[in-house]
């Protein structure tokens, strides 16, 4: 085997690492937007269960004496819990957006509401 012949295998071979790694990069990319997605249509579904479960609420209420205590909004947990799992859940463009682990200001403030 001469020089040339090892130098073209080489070449052949950072190309093809540079194939996997921009496919690798794709992949990526489009795993980011699926889990943003999938949050999204999470807090969705929630949202639509708490209006059905207060659109329940309120007809019950309509028939019982409903009491004054005041219990903690549903909401809240969830976007704790959202939080915790590392997305934002501030006011914006970053609503969904996976932190990265950083603490937000802005998150910490809508939760401390």
């Amino acid at each position: 085997m001469d020089r040339s012949e090892i130098f073209e295998k080489l070449s052949r071979l950072e190309r093809q690492i540079d194939e996997v790694n921009n496919n690798m990069t794709e992949m990526k990319n489009l795993m980011v937007e699926l889990v943003e997605e999938n949050v999204a249509l999470h807090i969705e579904n929630d949202n639509l269960k708490s209006l059905i479960n207060k659109d329940e609420e309120s007809t019950k209420q309509k028939t019982t004496k409903s009491t004054n205590a005041k219990q903690p909004l549903r909401s809240k947990d969830n976007l704790a819990m959202l939080y915790k799992e590392g997305f934002h859940i501030c006011k914006g463009e970053l609503f969904g957006k996976h932190r990265k682990g950083d603490d937000c200001l802005f998150c910490l403030e809508v939760l401390s509401e």
